[in-house]
């Protein structure tokens, strides 16, 4: 049985998730704002949120980017009315799993919240390697030197990913702005700072090393750590 948070500040709605998500098989607590659901997880844990935006208080932006640092294993799908690219890509850059535009049909949800499930507690096949950082590329983590895995969101995944394929070499800022779905000459490299910047702060929150991530002056930057793509 999946545990799933409802973050929604209209009842009705939230009530309807709630119902239809209950019917489904999964355990469900419905919650109207981010202080609620903060008051939720520190009584009892939860494997999927399922998160609005336009939340009283905080805003759910401003939850997914805390909870990415705090419940790294909380898997968060966004349900929200904001459906254009920019919003999209805001979210998924602030730690979302994957974005939903409502409305949307419950089976759909639930079968979102099903394969984030696998995801986080997919058993890992082939042993990886002791030594170095490793990047899990069926479970997207960044495993430490004998630290535990950090889940990464798929945009974080991605710039890891150019990352890992440069190093030790620096990555080109035209090659991470790409791998955020986007052509230098289009792109606001502020963006990639600021994504760069809450990567390199989960890092070294939850490896509890120096940061490894670094920029290298008029290139981009550079992972300065072995490191190699799991599985190879």
């Amino acid at each position: 049985m999946i545990r799933i948070a409802v973050v929604e500040d209209n009842e009705d709605l939230r009530d309807e998730v709630v119902f239809h998500l209950r019917r489904m098989g999964h355990a469900v607590t419905g919650l109207p704002d981010g202080a609620a659901l903060d008051r939720h997880l520190a009584a009892e844990p939860a494997d999927v949120l399922v998160l609005d935006l336009g939340l009283p208080g905080e805003d759910g932006l401003s939850v997914a980017r805390r909870l990415g640092v705090s419940h790294p294993r909380l898997a968060i799908a966004m349900l929200t009315a904001r459906g254009q690219l920019e919003d999209r890509l805001v979210g998924l850059d602030s730690g979302a799993d994957i974005y939903l535009v409502k409305p949307v049909d419950m089976r759909e949800l639930s079968a979102v919240c099903e394969s984030l499930y696998r995801r986080l507690n997919r058993v890992e096949v082939p042993e990886r390697p002791a030594e170095g950082w490793q990047l899990e590329v069926q479970s997207l983590e960044l495993v430490p030197p004998g630290g535990a895995a950090i889940l990464l969101t798929p945009t974080e995944f991605k710039l890891m990913k150019v990352l890992a394929e440069a190093a030790p070499e620096p990555a080109r800022r035209s090659d991470l702005a790409a791998a955020m779905g986007h052509p230098e000459l289009d792109f606001d490299f502020r963006r990639l700072e600021t994504a760069l910047s809450r990567l390199r702060r989960k890092i070294e929150m939850q490896s509890g090393e120096a940061t490894t991530l670094r920029s290298a002056r008029n290139v981009g930057y550079v992972f300065a750590a072995p490191i190699r793509l799991w599985p190879a």
